[in-house]
């Protein structure tokens, strides 16, 4: 998976370029990681030795954070001497904000699907340069607060966009045909939501839910009993992907209506 990016090109070259580097540059770097890994470890371990439960908590997340590490440099390694995917797709122009960004960064997410150069992704959408691009006045801030009047106003046109570019993007994975003559839709779980729903209100933010690869029962808007917490629609997804989890995040449960 590619971390951290909002640079299309940056993610097309991260992608599908060769790593220009030999590959025993690459598997000493990766060596010398892990050294450094093993060192940071062992000192953890010394320490630990008559903490507190509040302390030892603390370094249980610290052994996880190197845990998590340790899990990334077996992956890079592992992905050594794998070539890259040829691209479905020419680089990017530099620069590209708002729309235009989202749009090629669309592509980009469905190229990496198609050439099977990763199974999960997640993107966030830039807010400021897509009301700039829309030619829009009030910031991504205000715009979050939906009072009526010029922020409300941008904030429709606002949400209009995303739905627009949303069915883009599910037209193209539609449009992608895998071998079997299916399409790139069918084998893929796709969320689209916000991390609030107006103002700073964290309970009934929108969520859409497509793609045939989670086994949902889709075509249905549902609306779930009171405090439901959103992990218990995210426990549905991984349990319909075929991932073997119990819980996720806060779950209580998954949501019965969405199984097939």
């Amino acid at each position: 998976p590619v971390a951290g990016e909002n640079d299309p090109v940056q993610v097309f070259h991260k992608l599908f370029s060769a790593d220009d580097l030999p590959l025993e540059q690459r598997q000493t770097a990766i060596a010398e990681s892990r050294s450094v890994l093993d060192a940071v470890l062992g000192e953890a371990k010394r320490v630990q030795r008559g903490l507190s439960k509040t302390d030892t908590d603390k370094l249980d997340e610290y052994f996880q954070g190197i845990r998590d590490i340790e899990t990334r440099l077996k992956k890079d390694e592992a992905w050594l001497e794998v070539p890259k995917a040829k691209a479905p797709l020419g680089e990017p122009e530099p620069g590209l904000k708002g729309k235009a960004e989202i749009e090629i960064m669309q592509d980009l997410i469905v190229a990496a699907l198609q050439t099977d150069s990763t199974r999960s992704l997640t993107y966030r959408m830039p807010g400021q340069s897509l009301l700039q691009s829309l030619d829009l006045k009030p910031s991504a801030h205000n715009v979050s607060h939906y009072s009526p009047g010029p922020r409300m106003e941008a904030s429709k046109i606002r949400d209009k966009t995303h739905s627009q570019l949303l069915a883009r993007l599910i037209d193209k994975l539609k449009a992608t045909k895998e071998v079997d003559g299916s399409s790139l839709f069918d084998h893929t779980a796709v969320a689209f939501g916000s991390n609030i729903s107006s103002i700073h209100y964290l309970t009934n933010c929108p969520t859409i839910l497509t793609g045939g690869g989670a086994n949902l029962k889709l075509g249905q808007h549902l609306v779930l009993p009171k405090d439901t917490p959103l992990c218990n629609v995210w426990l549905t997804m991984l349990q319909g992907l075929g991932i073997n989890a119990l819980r996720h995040g806060d779950s209580t449960g998954v949501v019965k209506e969405l199984q097939t």
